[in-house]
């Protein structure tokens, strides 16, 4: 499983968050604890939104060990910025940069959108309602073949029909579905939306809440949700998220407004 974050605001604050993934990535205690070693060195990537222009990255290199693309990102980090960042550890699907994440997809109902995950979902399930072919999609991951279901189910990146399939697409979770995903429609609006969900039974262990749990952080100038292995890195004012808690956030050019609604 991974490492993530998704921060709307100053990019000033953005740039402690981004090093506390660098650092989340190199060495997790939480993911440690669990008995998977201490990195998320499966690749990496992100989207930014800065200024009407959207640059996506996606390296097979560990974050950790990936300086240039790093210091280049770090520069870009000014003004108002929308940043959303992943950090693999391969659960499912073949450890090779066509899985890093995030993916990027275009909706034949006229929307881009990028998304990135954290956790398993069953993905036969997926390809079921998705109406997928399993042996062409034999390689890829869970989150690839979900985002190919958004492609084929979603109608629009509206709050009413996104909820509405990604409750659809929660009931297939196996352990995580910590999701963010970043749309633009055809009129050039962008939105986000992120999801904060566990299965009981994998938050009955807590040593697994404790890995998969995912933070807020919220004022007038940022809104960040991050994994919980940030918390070791940057001190902030942190407070988790509820289980099953989502946020679809309107994305303006200098602005967001954030609406929380139940997964």
């Amino acid at each position: 499983m991974c490492r993530v974050m998704f921060a709307a605001g100053d990019g000033k604050r953005i740039r402690p968050l981004l090093d506390a993934l660098v650092r989340s990535s190199e060495n997790d205690p939480y993911k440690e604890r669990r008995g998977r070693g201490n990195q998320h060195r499966d690749g990496w990537g992100y989207v930014l939104l800065k200024e009407g222009s959207v640059k996506h990255y996606r390296s097979l290199r560990p974050i950790f060990e990936d300086d240039a693309a790093l210091g280049s990102l770090r520069e870009e980090l000014e003004g108002f910025t929308v940043l959303m960042a992943h950090t693999r550890a391969a659960s499912q699907g073949a450890r090779n940069l066509f899985n890093v994440h995030p993916f990027a997809f275009s909706s034949r109902h006229g929307f881009t959108f990028w998304l990135l995950h954290n956790g398993d979902l069953d993905k036969g399930r997926i390809m079921e309602l998705a109406e997928l072919d399993g042996e062409e999609l034999e390689n890829v991951s869970d989150t690839y073949a979900f985002a190919t279901y958004l492609c084929r189910r979603l109608p629009s990146p509206s709050l009413d029909d996104v909820l509405e399939q990604y409750r659809i697409i929660n009931g297939t979770m196996k352990s995580l579905f910590n999701t963010v995903t970043l749309f633009q429609d055809s009129g050039g609006r962008f939105s986000a939306f992120i999801t904060a969900s566990m299965s009981e039974k994998y938050a009955g262990n807590p040593l697994n809440y404790d890995y998969g749990r995912l933070l807020l952080i919220e004022d007038k100038d940022l809104f960040a949700v991050t994994s919980s292995t940030f918390e070791l890195y940057h001190p902030a004012d942190y407070r988790v998220i509820p289980n099953g808690t989502a946020f679809y956030v309107r994305l303006g050019e200098e602005d967001f407004d954030v609406e929380t609604v139940r997964l």
